[in-house]
């Protein structure tokens, strides 16, 4: 079994088209970027070695630079000697650089050597001068997104909701809906009715909130899966990834103040504006933001960007953003073609039916409108409830935090009136 990342994949694509004669050695090179005398190596080991020449002969050795380990020992040795106490990695590299047995050592080296061993630990940050960013030179190469919590109603209607915006780096042109709650499910709504009218911009800027990222603690990873769901990319970052948008992630609230400084001026201009107004509800302020609101916004605080060209980009033919947004699960196919999901048996019909199914996983989306799709490959499926079991409906969807609350719950019982516990004196399991 050979386990290829995707550079080896696409090199051993070029390599056999450039074999078979489709392409020739200097486009394969153009396209993989390599010069024509390395394209030529890599012909050659394609052809002794086949599909296993494109990996790197180094991949699981250790490099041929590493120092010896008995050189490694030693340094560890003498710098826990007592003349050393105090010395910091820089200092005692040069110190330990004197000694023959050793002989050049790098102060980085000894470091990372002294931190492992535990002899050793690195000093906090200092805090580093900053200098005001400059804005992207055209509309559409960054946008910044952030949700604001407010009281964007004020006492006129009970509904809580919060206002999600993303802001052009460049223009400071600004796109808002406002939400129920701040969620997942809002974000990825926000983004991609942002990408339905202006297209794919080069990179979006956020925070660190859990919508972005899957952030599994240390203390909870005590299984497979937890520690691959930790490496896992969460909904939005993997659907950017597939547009071929950058997620950046900001370390602190300063790093997005594009999008951070306008909610200042929102806070105290769009409540003012919603009271004149009369707005009441979710949908009126969606609507007097839309049509009012955004129009006057634009014309006041954007600004032209440096170069007229917009940086957005169509979205690829056949893009389906509801999919690429949707949230997946993966169940197993069992032998008798069906899966369990929500405790519930469903049934894949003969026509769908494949003979590699049986033991591998199918994919379950859930898109943003609550309709449950199972995809295979790229292959969407009918299932249906299975005769045998009841209730014929799915169970449902309940969010997690919901579910986990309902488990919590228990209906106290109480024991019967002749129940031993109840009789004092009574001997039950050895014990009065």
């Amino acid at each position: 079994m050979l386990l290829l990342n995707t550079r080896d994949r696409d090199r051993l694509v070029v390599l056999r088209q450039v074999q078979d004669g489709q392409l020739s050695v200097s486009e394969g090179a153009r396209r993989l970027k390599l010069t024509l005398r390395h394209v030529r190596r890599l012909l050659r080991r394609f052809e002794l070695g086949g599909d296993a020449s494109v990996i790197h002969r180094g991949r699981g050795k250790p490099s041929n630079r590493r120092r010896p380990e008995a050189i490694r020992a030693r340094v560890l040795e003498r710098a826990q000697e007592e003349v050393y106490s105090g010395f910091g990695p820089t200092l005692l590299a040069e110190h330990l650089s004197r000694d023959p047995q050793i002989g050049p050592l790098k102060a980085d080296t000894l470091r990372r050597w002294m931190m492992d061993a535990g002899l050793w630990e690195a000093s906090p940050r200092k805090l580093r001068h900053r200098r005001r960013r400059q804005r992207r030179a055209a509309c559409g190469e960054l946008v910044q997104m952030d949700t604001s919590i407010h009281r964007w109603l004020e006492d006129r209607s009970p509904e809580e909701i919060v206002l999600i915006a993303m802001i052009d780096d460049a223009t400071s042109r600004l796109f808002a809906r406002f939400f129920p709650r701040d969620t997942g499910a809002a974000s990825r709504r926000m983004i991609i009715d942002y990408l339905g009218r202006f297209g794919r911009m080069g990179a979006l800027y956020t925070d660190q909130a859990g919508h972005f990222q899957n952030r599994v603690g240390a203390r909870t990873r005590r299984n497979t899966e937890e520690r691959e769901a930790e490496q896992t990319h969460s909904i939005i970052g993997r659907a950017l990834e597939a547009l071929d948008i950058e997620l950046i992630l900001a370390l602190s609230p300063q790093a997005k103040g594009r999008v951070e400084r306008p909610f200042g001026t929102l806070q105290d201009r769009l409540i003012k504006e919603l009271r004149v107004a009369g707005v009441d509800s979710l949908a009126a302020a969606n609507h007097f933001l839309e049509d009012v609101f955004l129009p006057q916004w634009e014309e006041r605080f954007t600004i032209p960007p440096a170069e007229p060209l917009d940086a957005h980009r169509r979205l690829p033919e056949g893009t389906d953003l509801e999919r690429l947004f949707a949230a997946t699960e993966q169940r197993v196919v069992m032998p008798d073609f069906t899966i369990r999901y929500r405790n519930q048996h469903l049934q894949i019909e003969r026509a769908d039916a494949h003979p590699s199914m049986p033991g591998k996983r199918l994919v379950v989306e859930t898109r943003l409108d609550g309709s449950r799709r199972f995809r295979w490959g790229e292959t969407y499926l009918t299932l249906k409830q299975h005769e045998a079991y009841a209730p014929a409906a799915l169970q449902p969807d309940t969010p997690p935090q919901e579910r986990a609350e309902e488990k919590s719950i228990r209906t106290p019982t109480k024991p019967a009136p002749h129940h031993p516990w109840r009789r004092p004196g009574t001997l039950v399991g050895g014990h009065f």
